[in-house]
């Protein structure tokens, strides 16, 4: 019937079956279902859109305010590393996805070199014959940055991206053009990563300039790589330099360069001027010659000096600082030929230890940032100004004798035609007590200062340069023994089979020549 409501046993068993087995698992039939929000993927896909974006956006305000920082920081330090290089204007535009760095750098000495730390000049005495010349007018080059902002500046994944280039007016192109033609005369490109380090891609194009008469110069361009990590610890290079030619046309003067290659690792936590780590370069070959001058038009050519060339130049460094202390070695090593002797191979080594870091940091930035160091001073206003410098620094520099510094030439080999000829010396300061210290530098040096000398010559040698120094009044070969032995005998030298050799050594306040004492002369 229509409307009534009719109860079926066989179905209310089924029903209460049921119940029964959910009840038994542990689960609970609803009626009615819960309905899920239903979002669409339009919806999602805005959301996360808007995200990166805001995200985006947080990383590239922070990418520009983090550049702006390091170029602060840069300039700011400047004026403290030397008195040659100055910020005369600067100009930095900053927009959301870039920046324009423009800055305009001084080179050369200040306009006015007393600000600079030369006393004021005496009128009365820069009136007379020791004036000191007027300057010459500082270098001005203008650089314009353009800055790209990260997190993706310029296609890169990097905090930014810097174009640097070198602004001209129109005179100062017109003069580029006269030197490297239509290329751009110079260009860097600069990743900043997210730590604040950076790396710095730099050339200089090919170029040529000539004074008419006077010199030539051309170079092959140059390209150089820097990277420095974010915490300006640690810093690398890598310099190539295909080839350079020099020439001083009034006396015959040329200098000629090959590849050069140079690498470096370094630390740099203690400064540039204190930095450890190893270098290595290369250079395949070095040409001077000198033709030389005639005594007048009407004179017959003057006889060109022997060429010196050098090959397969290798050099190398190392350095470290422990305990305070600086040590440094250097080595330079290759083959060549002055005229037509041949230079079978050569090798030079050198070395600096136990400098005192916090006190040679002292004296170095006292004497860059001097302009009388720099020469910017002249005259007597020069000397004075160098003598209060001295006087400043003497205290820093004699108490960095305490540690013993030494530095010398450990080796310098010369080897042709299977003979070898060898000379090395050291300075050194050694034993100094806070007593010493109180003495005036001169008898400081006198009192500890050790000196030791070693040459080994082959007599063969001594005979070709009497020969080339005589000309046509060299002495016999005979005659050149006879000198030998009389040197001998006077105690300067001692002969050694084919070999002369020598040895001077001063410590304590006594000089020694072949381990005799030899008598200063009387104050």
């Amino acid at each position: 019937m229509r409307g009534r409501c009719v109860w079926d046993p066989r179905r209310s068993g089924s029903i209460a079956r049921r119940w029964r087995r959910a009840g038994a698992r542990g689960r609970i039939a609803l009626d009615t279902p819960t309905r899920k929000p239903n979002l669409s993927k339009k919806t999602v896909l805005g959301v996360l859109a808007a995200a990166i974006a805001l995200a985006y956006a947080g990383s590239t305000w922070w990418a520009g305010n983090k550049v702006k920082s390091v170029y602060d920081t840069a300039f700011a330090e400047l004026p403290q590393q030397t008195a040659l290089v100055r910020v005369t204007e600067r100009s930095y535009e900053r927009g959301f996805l870039g920046a324009v760095s423009t800055v305009t750098l001084e080179l050369g000495c200040p306009a006015d070199a007393a600000v600079a730390g030369a006393p004021p000049a005496d009128t009365e005495e820069e009136d007379g014959e020791d004036a000191a010349p007027t300057p010459s007018k500082p270098l001005r080059l203008s650089f314009r940055d353009t800055i790209r902002h990260g997190p993706l500046a310029g296609g890169s994944l990097a905090a930014a991206t810097i174009d640097s280039e070198l602004l001209l007016d129109i005179k100062g192109q017109a003069e580029a053009r006269k030197v490297f033609g239509d290329a751009r005369p110079f260009g860097a490109h600069t990743r900043v990563g997210f730590d604040g380090g950076y790396a710095s891609d730099i050339t200089l194009a090919p170029g040529q300039f000539a004074d008419e008469g006077k010199t030539r110069v051309s170079w092959q361009g140059a390209q150089l790589r820097v990277r420095v990590d974010g915490a300006r610890t640690a810093a690398h290079y890598e310099l190539a330099l295909p080839g350079f030619e020099a020439a001083d046309l009034r006396n015959g003067v040329s200098l000629k360069m090959g590849k050069l290659d140079g690498r470096a690792d370094l630390d740099i936590r203690h400064g540039w001027m204190l930095a450890t780590g190893k270098s290595a370069g290369r250079l395949d070959a070095l040409e001077f010659t000198v033709a030389g001058k005639k005594a007048d038009a009407d004179a017959a050519p003057a006889k060109p000096f022997p060429a010196i060339v050098l090959q397969g130049l290798d050099a190398a460094s190392d350095a470290t600082i422990e305990n305070g202390l600086y040590t440094g070695t250097a080595t330079f090593k290759g083959t060549g030929s002055v005229g037509a002797t041949r230079i079978d191979g050569f090798e030079m080594a050198s070395s600096t230890r136990r400098i005192d870091v916090a006190g040679y940091r002292k004296l170095a930035e006292a004497w860059t940032r001097s302009a009388a160091a720099n020469g910017c001073v002249r005259g007597k206003a020069s000397q004075a100004a160098l003598r209060a410098l001295a006087d400043q620094l003497a205290p820093d520099l004699k108490a960095m004798a305490k540690p013993g510094p030494e530095v010398g030439l450990d080796r310098l080999l010369v080897e042709i035609d299977g003979q070898r000829a060898e000379f090395s010396y050291s300075v050194a300061m050694a034993g100094v007590t806070d007593e010493d210290l109180q003495l005036p530098g001169n008898a400081l040096l006198l009192k500890r200062g050790v000196l030791k000398a070693n040459g080994r010559l082959p007599v063969k040698w001594i005979e070709k340069i009497a020969e080339s120094a005589g000309g046509s009044q060299a002495p016999s070969p005979e005659v050149a023994a006879l000198m030998i032995e009389q040197f001998e005998q006077q105690g300067y030298l001692k002969r050694a089979g084919d070999d002369v050799t020598s040895q001077v050594e001063f410590s304590g306040g006594q000089l020694k020549l072949i381990g005799k004492p030899v008598e200063l002369p009387a104050k």
